[in-house]
Parts: structure tokens; sequence; C-alpha cells
């Protein structure tokens, strides 16, 4: 008959080291937490078992007195599902590890992002999730440089990892649909290329134009900081030219906000005068009437990944490993409402 493991013999450290993972991770996966992938935490607790491994819970109840680490979360805006779902979403996950986040808002202004960061930094935060400004200086890459961070949505051109959404495929998709229904003036209301994702999604919509046998040079086009109020402008400005297209089609999520709210206030009806197809999560948009046609990204999902990622690199950095600046991409679903139909003939 073989040895019975000793009751408490085993460790924290010593599962950490078998399994070729941090000490926290194993912590945060025997503790239930969010942060660690099913599949991983479900491999340490099935290894943990097989040792024999009892949790210390006096060590459990005095680590519980420290002071919880705190990271940052610097986004532009946040009066869009873009931005407000990830923040919500993410202090979520974070606080179930004792992480607490600290939101901070840009407004886009470099400086201002600059500034923000300098305080971060000095409130000695553990790492920072962030999107940044579309002018970002090089003090705040630098700054960004010597913390463990997650770009989200947009990059700037550091050594880190990051979640994206991958729109290359559902916004030629969104084209390639308008082309069968018959629809040949199609306009894009996009964000700015200075941004990365705006000029990826401009290239993915003029790709989508050529594959359809259509100009992409004679498409109008407007880019512009993605703002509610920007989408409204613009779509105001299309809908008010001699010859209005018969689609529109926008990619981004505060930018179809705007759009949407400019068309329902137009003599345009949807869809039997103008095909509308926008892009995001809002859950009003499928209570539209009728439901609008969208490239739906999972900000869930986005949030998911974005935490874990951060939680990983903070890992990482207590092992004094270097953290890997891998991409993640979330992929958009196109999703077919009753907002788009064939043009009027």
């Amino acid at each position: 008959m073989g040895k019975r493991a000793r009751s408490g013999s085993v460790g924290v450290v010593d599962l950490a080291r078998e399994l070729g993972v941090s000490t926290a991770t194993v912590s945060r996966a025997l503790n239930g937490s969010s942060a660690v992938r099913a599949e991983q935490a479900e491999r340490i607790r099935a290894h943990a078992a097989a040792r024999g491994y009892v949790p210390n819970r006096l060590a459990k109840g005095l680590s519980a007195t420290r002071s919880r680490a705190f990271v940052g979360f610097v986004v532009p805006y946040v009066d869009t599902p873009a931005y407000s779902t990830v923040a919500a979403e993410c202090a979520r996950l974070l606080s179930t590890d004792g992480t607490q986040m600290i939101l901070t808002i840009t407004e886009n202004d470099p400086e201002r992002e600059l500034r923000q960061l300098r305080e971060m930094t000095a409130s000695r935060v553990a790492g920072l999730i962030i999107s940044p400004s579309a002018g970002i200086l090089e003090e705040s890459r630098a700054i960004l440089g010597a913390l463990p961070v997650v770009e989200l949505h947009r990059a700037c051109g550091i050594r880190a990892p990051g979640v994206f959404s991958d729109d290359e495929q559902a916004l030629m998709d969104a084209v390639g649909h308008l082309a069968e229904l018959g629809h040949r003036e199609i306009a894009y209301v996009g964000t700015s290329q200075e941004l990365s994702h705006g000029a990826i999604r401009l290239r993915a919509v003029r790709r989508g134009m050529e594959r359809a046998g259509l100009e992409p040079d004679r498409m109008p086009t407007r880019l512009l900081e993605p703002t509610r109020r920007n989408g409204r402008a613009a779509a105001d400005e299309l809908l008010g030219m001699p010859n209005p297209p018969t689609a529109l089609l926008v990619g981004g999520g505060a930018l179809s906000v705007g759009v949407a709210e400019a068309v329902r206030a137009s003599r345009f009806r949807v869809p039997q005068d103008l095909s509308l197809i926008v892009y995001g999560d809002p859950e009003w948009f499928a209570l539209s009437n009728p439901a609008l046609t969208t490239l739906r990204v999972s900000y869930a999902e986005l949030a998911r990944t974005a935490a874990r990622l951060l939680s990983e690199a903070l890992d990482v950095r207590e092992s004094g490993a270097e953290i890997a600046a891998e991409s993640h991409l979330i992929t958009p679903e196109f999703r077919l409402g009753g907002s788009t139909a064939s043009p009027r003939s």
C-alpha cells in the first residue's frame, strides 16, 4: 500500500513550481478567481487535489488584511458602451482578486493623458489598461513602457499585450451585403486614421468596395474623432447632399449612436429610403424599429480578455520574466436586422 500524502505538506509554491506557473496564478485558481482561464484553473485545481493540497486558512485570513493592489484604467471617454461596459466589467473581474481599479478619462487629450499617467505612477499603481489618445506623447510612452500594460481598442507603438476588435472581415461582409442588395451609393462614417483601428477599418471598407466591383474613391467618407456628436454631424451632412447615399455604413460605436439619432430625426425612412449598418453592441440597437443591422462587438469578451491579460502581466512582472507583447483579437459578428433593403428604383 502506497504512502499517503501528509495533509498540508504541499504548498502553493510547490504547485506553482510543478505546473510552471506563478504562485499568484495558483492562488487565483484555487480561490475561484475569474482572472484565470477556465481550462488553466481546472488543471491547477486537479493537480492540487492529486497532490493532497490543503489550503492554509490562517495564512489566507492574514493575507486578506494586507493592502490591495491598485491598477489604472485610462480611456478617452466613458459615454459609450465600448468604454463604459468594458470598464464596469473589468472592475468587477479584477475585484474578485482583490485588485481595485482606478478609472481616469483623458478626453483624447495627450497632455491630460500625460498628467494622469504621472499621477497614476506617483500613486504606485501596479499596472494599467489603456486606450491611448491619438497623439500620445513620447513621455507617456516611456511611462507605459515601465509598467505592466494592456492596450485596449487602440495601439500606440509600445511593447505590450493588447486586446482589439478584428473588424476587417465583418466590415468587408457589411459592404458585400449592401452591394448584393443593389446599393452603389454607399457612404462611410468612420474613426479618424490617426487612431490605429480607424486606419484598419477604412482599409477594410475600401477592400470590400473593390471586391464588390465598386469604386472606393467615389465613396463619400467622413473620418472623425469617435464621438456621438461627430456621428450626428456627419450623418446630417451626408443626408443633406444633393444626391444623398442610399446606404450608410458606420465604423465606430459612439459614431453609430450619433448617426442613428440623426437618421431617426431626418426625413429618411429606414430601410425604405436609406439602409443603415451600425457598429457596436448597445442594447437599444436591437430594440429599434426596425432592429438595426449591426457589426456586433462583444464588449464583455473584450473586458474578460483585458482583465485576464493584465492579471497575467502582473504575474509575469512578479516573476521577473519579460511580458509577451501579444495581440488578442475579438471578431465582431455581422448581425442582420431590418435596417437594410434594396434601394428604391
